[in-house]
């Protein structure tokens, strides 16, 4: 009985021993995973992309479409008229590929669009005359990047 508590104490010595020896490479992966977590959270941080404009106009009370101004959207949601000002657009699809959506009270788009409609018959590169009103959302996915040309009225 002797003989045999001893085997077993001694087992369980060596493998405790043996476990304590992966302890640095235990260290090195915590290490990791903490400079994971504050790369994610940063990541999470970060706010959705706002539109960029391509020429100031000069600002106004009332801002609305007809300023000359174009739009350049990524992936996110945007709201008229805080993102985007009210008024008619030309949406134009200049890279990437994905879903537009218009969402309104009386008013609804949902457009797959690609600038290569060659390869995706499924996709539309343009859409004319589109009416952006208060109150409405646009909501963009995928990798698509679109661009709000205003229609003068």
């Amino acid at each position: 009985m002797k003989k045999l508590l001893t085997i077993i104490l001694s087992a369980t010595l060596i493998l405790s021993t043996t476990a304590c020896g992966l302890n640095s490479e235990v260290e090195a992966l915590k290490e990791e995973n903490k400079k994971l977590k504050a790369q994610l959270e940063s990541a999470e941080k970060k706010d959705t992309t706002k539109p960029t404009q391509n020429s100031t106009p000069s600002p106004t009370e009332n801002q609305s479409a007809d300023n000359n101004s174009t739009y350049e959207l990524t992936a996110g949601d945007y709201e008229i008229p805080g993102d985007i000002p009210a008024g008619k657009y030309d949406i134009i699809a200049i890279s990437g590929e994905g879903e537009f959506i218009l969402d309104g009270n009386d008013n609804f788009i949902d457009e797959r669009m690609s600038p290569n409609v060659e390869e995706n018959s499924y996709a539309i590169k343009e859409r004319k005359n589109a009416s952006l009103k208060d109150g409405n959302s646009i909501t963009i996915n995928y990798t698509l990047k679109v661009q709000l040309v205003p229609k003068n009225q």
